[in-house]
């Protein structure tokens, strides 16, 4: 058996790649955006390179130089320009159509997800997928993804023009990669963990939200106010200070890796002003300028790790429930019009999660056009009862015929046409009266 921190490196691995395959659809536009940041990137040792040489022209009092060293800099400043708002437009597009492919496919999943799915789960934490959840994709799949791109090709831009320049000094760099990698990898594992912590503790004040609004009469009637306003508290504050050790691991993180970068770059000045004796002052300007870029970028690339970090718990969320089983729909029998004749034989049922017979042995007969009323003490059956002949819930011992036929044997939008519903608790939706009442049969 894997240990955990196997199977969470597995995991991560895993949603990164079913992320990418929502990228597969719009590759040309991800390698446009990419296009667009590697083009931004190349400005940045172009800044450099351009400062060794107004340095020397200006030594040489080269005269040539007063005309096309500022054409260089607007140029320069232009394909800046252009890079960026090709990287930045382009990815945000890409991202933008991801999340929408995913909020899309995840209401679509709720719409066929059996009825225990929705008894299992809080229904807060459920619409807090939608909301929450997915914007934290967003969140990582435009931003995270935007800095990770642009800031990574600058680094290796300026990495390799200070290559180009002496690598024998830029080889310190490379040393204090290891320790980089170890404060980001310790980093991560605790955002990871605290994003999950955030994400449940937004589904639970979600669900406490939508409890409070929709039940206000009860608590009204009950003096139940008191009780709710602690809840809510609660929640909130745990909420609270989950996103505050969020924000502690970040702000420790990121001057930590200021703090070696830096550390760096000071031995790479001094050992440069010892070394690089046959530089011109060019040479050396250009190289420590291009090495005073690098910590902008890595200090951004470590700051989007907690970005990255909450949309890859968030993802998975999302994929959870893209995963579940839909509602079975096995039948293949279709009528246009029943007579309605529904009987049961020797009909038990219990729930999934409990061993307990909520129905035990039941046989009646109910004929076409007649009334039946089901009465019983509270937790009988009754809705069980009801909530068979849709299939909202699937028997297992017994019969349930419909016209004579099991009613397993019918697809199951047929099955449900065939039925008029009144629910115990009445759901109005968000449009006109007429629409609520012709619902199901808009067209």
């Amino acid at each position: 058996m894997k240990n955990h921190t196997e199977s969470e490196k597995e995991s991560s691995l895993q949603v990164y790649l079913r992320l990418l395959d929502y990228v597969k659809p719009h590759w040309k536009i991800f390698l446009l955006s990419l296009l667009g940041f590697l083009i931004f990137a190349s400005t940045q040792p172009m800044f450099a390179a351009l400062m060794k040489y107004m340095i020397d022209a200006l030594e040489s009092s080269q005269r040539s130089a007063i005309y096309w060293i500022p054409l260089a800099s607007v140029g320069i400043v232009l394909v800046r320009g252009v890079g960026s708002f090709l990287g930045s437009y382009f990815i945000a597009l890409v991202s933008s159509s991801i999340v929408h492919t995913l909020r899309c496919q995840l209401f679509d999943r709720y719409t066929i997800l059996p009825s225990h799915f929705f008894d299992d789960n809080n229904s807060g934490h459920l619409i807090s997928r939608i909301t929450y959840n997915v914007q934290q994709v967003t969140g990582a799949a435009t931003d995270a993804v935007k800095v990770v791109a642009r800031e990574g090709f600058t680094v290796i831009g300026l990495f390799g023009y200070l290559f180009y320049m002496n690598w024998k000094l830029s080889l310190i760099f490379i040393a204090i990669t290891p320790l980089i990698g170890m404060v980001v990898k310790i980093a991560t594992k605790r955002f990871r963990s605290i994003s999950k912590k955030i994400q449940n503790s937004m589904g639970e004040l979600t669900h406490i939200s939508s409890e409070m609004v929709i039940g206000n009469r009860v608590v009204k009637s009950f003096g139940g106010q008191p009780y709710e306003q602690e809840r809510f508290h609660t929640a909130s504050r745990y909420s609270f200070r989950q996103t505050m050790r969020m924000v502690k691991t970040s702000a420790i993180q990121t001057p930590v890796l200021q703090l070696i970068v830096t550390t760096a770059l000071a031995v790479l000045i001094f050992l440069a002003l010892l070394l690089m004796e046959n530089a011109t002052t060019g040479d050396f300007i250009a190289y420590i300028t291009a090495a005073g870029l690098i910590p902008k970028p890595i200090r951004q690339l470590s700051e989007v790790n907690a970005t990255i970090q909450k949309g890859i718990a968030a993802a998975e969320s999302i994929f959870e429930v893209l995963d579940e089983e839909t509602e079975k729909n096995s039948g293949s029998h279709t009528a246009k019009r029943v007579n309605g004749i529904v009987e049961f034989k020797n009909l038990s049922y219990h729930y999934n999660d409990s061993e307990k017979q909520v129905l035990n042995d039941i046989s009646f007969k109910l004929e076409a056009g007649k009334t039946v009323a089901l009465v019983g003490h509270s937790g009988s059956g009754k809705t069980t009862l009801a909530n068979l002949i849709p299939r909202f819930y699937d028997h297992k011992e017994g019969e349930i015929l419909l016209d004579d036929l099991e009613i397993n044997e019918y697809e199951l939008s047929n099955l449900r046409s065939q039925i008029a519903l009144v629910t115990q608790h009445v759901t109005l939706f968000n449009d006109t009266i007429e629409r609520n009442i012709a619902y199901g049969s808009l067209d």
